[in-house]
């Protein structure tokens, strides 16, 4: 991936078909997501598919608000889970069972087990928060992405996440309700055009093209307009207030053991750590109580 097209979000928009789209192209965040874990190689490349994907979300949506993508299972892969904030910052992360994760093979999410489930969360600024829950009935984000935006009622949209352990690109593509094509069948024939002219996209090209060169290689007969590039780039949301309030969720009878645990292994003070990030926060024993009660 060259300098110039590491970490940037780009909206493109096709002036003889009722469809806009974006192209986001990460490199320096995914090497700072994976740089706090160790994922094995195929988990790797879906958390960062997960990255990819949760910047796309937020660009969809005109709201400022936080987007959250949120894959649980009860099976050996238990949860995946990316964030993007109105900045376009995101982060991500995985729990998995190091012994009963398969390695080697792509992730198929089929096989995750009966109850697995996609959670896609809008939190606005302003404004209550939105949550909708899609049942995992395809093998890959990409398509469960697509259910998703079909079961929300939304216009049609198409992605295409491709990532290695240390990259991602992803694009999506939303049909617009029609106006430069009057003909309905039509508009959809070229809609759907689109689709099969993105799924031909190689994370071998994705890797070595900047986002001009990825639209004229894809769409190289439609008239395509890219706009100015966005930064993205890794960024978390802890703080120690956020701590705190984990923290007061707990409830007494779970945060005394906590504490008791914490004081068994020796520590001087109640230890709480980032997930994402490894940023620790410490609390001295004996102003718990005071503080949970600011």
């Amino acid at each position: 991936m060259s300098e110039s097209k590491k970490d940037s979000l780009q909206r493109f928009v096709f002036d003889e078909i009722d469809a806009r789209g974006c192209i986001v192209q990460l490199q320096d965040t995914c090497d700072d997501i994976q740089s706090t874990h160790y994922y094995p190689p195929n988990l790797a490349r879906v958390v960062n598919q997960f990255t990819a994907a949760v910047a796309l979300l937020r660009d969809s949506i005109k709201l400022d608000a936080s987007v959250t993508i949120q894959l649980r299972s009860p099976g050996s892969l238990s949860l995946i889970m990316a964030d993007s904030l109105p900045d376009r910052s995101v982060r991500a992360i995985a729990e998995y069972d190091v012994q009963a994760l398969s390695a080697g093979d792509d992730i198929d999410f089929k096989s995750l087990g009966e109850g697995a489930v996609l959670a896609i969360t809008i939190s606005p600024e302003k404004g209550e928060r939105h949550q909708a829950i899609v049942p995992i009935e395809h093998s890959s984000l990409e398509e469960c992405l697509e259910d998703y935006f079909a079961r929300s009622e939304q216009l049609p949209t198409w992605f295409c996440l491709l990532s290695s352990e240390a990259e991602a690109v992803g694009i999506a593509i939303h049909a617009l309700p029609d106006e430069k094509t009057n003909d309905k069948q039509l508009g959809a024939e070229h809609f759907n055009r689109l689709r099969v002219l993105l799924k031909t996209l190689t994370i071998a090209e994705a890797r070595e093209l900047d986002s001009q060169e990825i639209l004229t290689r894809l769409f190289h007969e439609e008239s395509c307009r890219l706009f100015e590039a966005k930064e993205v780039k890794f960024g978390c949301q802890c703080s120690r207030d956020k701590s705190i309030d984990a923290l007061k969720a707990l409830g007494k009878e779970d945060l005394d053991a906590l504490v008791s645990e914490q004081k068994e292994q020796g520590k001087k003070n109640l230890v709480v750590d980032c997930h994402f990030c490894f940023q620790r926060y410490e609390f001295d024993f004996k102003s718990i109580g005071t503080l949970l009660k600011t």
